[in-house]
């Protein structure tokens, strides 16, 4: 598939490209998707927010793309990182989002996996940095079990995830990476 930067057992993350925006508007646009984040974005925020990452897409280490399954080439969600955007925490942040009816089968998991070898391998990131709302079991379960370690709450507001003021901050290094892969092995 043209665009595709990670491929996984099940999955494909490519490049986000125009005709995406209903894909994203069904991720960023349904409030259960965003109930964490604030609350649901309207077509125009998706469309910006669509066009910065078209636009951005392999600048600076920002890589956020589509989620589709492999078998079915489906939109299930959206998944990457972008660097040091996380006051006073460098590294490379992490997200992911997956639709409903595809959450509880590991897709965050596994995405999240082939992101770590990308940017600790690939890339030779130092650091890799989520934030999650602190009450978030489900997001909070996937960091814990990939080895992230949580650093406590923090306050910050951002412009664009209204009521998105507190964030538990969890951070992952690749030494601490390498560690988690060699004792699975």
């Amino acid at each position: 598939m043209k665009n595709t930067l990670l491929k996984s057992n099940r999955l494909l993350l490519r490049a986000p490209e125009e005709g995406d925006q209903q894909s994203l508007e069904r991720i960023f646009g349904e409030p259960e998707m965003m109930h964490y984040l604030g609350g649901a974005w309207d077509a125009k925020q998706v469309a910006e927010s669509l066009q910065w990452w078209r636009e951005n897409w392999g600048v600076n280490n920002c890589w956020y793309g589509i989620l589709l399954r492999k078998d079915t080439l489906e939109t299930i969600g959206m998944a990457g990182f972008t660097e040091n955007t996380i006051q006073d925490e460098p590294g490379l942040e992490l997200s992911w989002f997956v639709l409903p009816e595809h959450q509880k089968q590991g897709f965050a998991t596994e995405i999240t996996q082939a992101l770590f070898r990308f940017a600790f391998d690939d890339l030779s990131a130092e650091r890799m940095l989520a934030e999650t709302h602190p009450d978030n079991p489900g997001a909070e379960r996937v960091l814990s079990k990939l080895g992230f370690e949580c650093l406590g709450e923090r306050q910050h507001s951002y412009d664009y995830l209204p009521d998105f003021n507190t964030q538990s901050l969890w951070a992952l290094t690749q030494e601490n990476w390498q560690q988690e892969v060699t004792k699975k092995c």
